[in-house]
């Protein structure tokens, strides 16, 4: 089985744009983000949408949980 390929598509933006959310159109926490913002550049879209990519939902916003323990101990302190 193939692995899912990113799929951005060109997008419209709303005439209110005051009510517009990029998050409820598009991830920008996916690996593949630049490459879709590449393909969208190619292509002079205005913009473009995740939404119809199979790997919308993919890919979510780090939360703190990841990285309250990475930090390194701290040996100079008592």
């Amino acid at each position: 089985m193939p692995c899912a390929q990113p799929r951005p598509t060109a997008f419209r933006l709303p005439l209110r744009a005051d009510q517009f959310r990029i998050e409820e159109h598009r991830n920008v926490h996916c690996r593949f983000y630049s490459t879709c913002v590449d393909a969208a550049v190619k292509e002079d879209w205005d913009s473009f949408t995740c939404a119809k990519c199979p790997l919308f939902h993919e890919d979510k916003a780090p939360g703190a949980d990841s990285y309250a323990f990475n930090q390194p101990a701290d040996s100079g302190r008592p």
